[in-house]
């Protein structure tokens, strides 16, 4: 497993690991759309399954996807945010989780998300 160096620039900590800013160390990693690789480094004895998602706040949201989340009072990369993240640790599409609404607020599920956003991007990581 690898562990962030001191160089890394630690963006948040959370599950006992942290989000990074890197381009060369493993884990669950996401880009935004300017080319930027985030990752979640885990706590080195930790074996959980992570997944992480990282929009960057000026990205414009896509018109056919915010239709599906009008009756929602959150604004539209806090939730797609974590629907990505419940997509890639079910693996499963997450256009098809868009359908399903009714997975944005897991009760069968063992994921737990927390979010560490920034004044800069808005970043989900996962746990299953």
């Amino acid at each position: 497993m690898m562990v962030a160096s001191l160089a890394d620039p630690i963006i948040a900590r959370i599950f006992g690991g942290v989000v990074i800013n890197c381009n060369d160390t493993f884990g669950p990693a996401s880009y935004d759309v300017h080319g930027l690789r985030f990752v979640f480094v885990p706590s080195a004895h930790d074996t959980a399954t992570y997944a992480l998602d990282v929009e960057s706040r000026d990205t414009e949201s896509p018109p056919f996807l915010v239709q599906h989340f009008e009756s929602t009072n959150m604004p539209f990369f806090e939730l797609w945010t974590r629907l990505e993240v419940i997509a890639k640790l079910l693996g499963y599409p997450v256009l098809e989780l868009v359908k399903e609404s009714r997975r944005l607020n897991l009760h069968d599920e063992d994921i737990s998300i927390r979010r560490v956003d920034t004044p800069t991007h808005w970043i989900a990581v996962g746990r299953l």
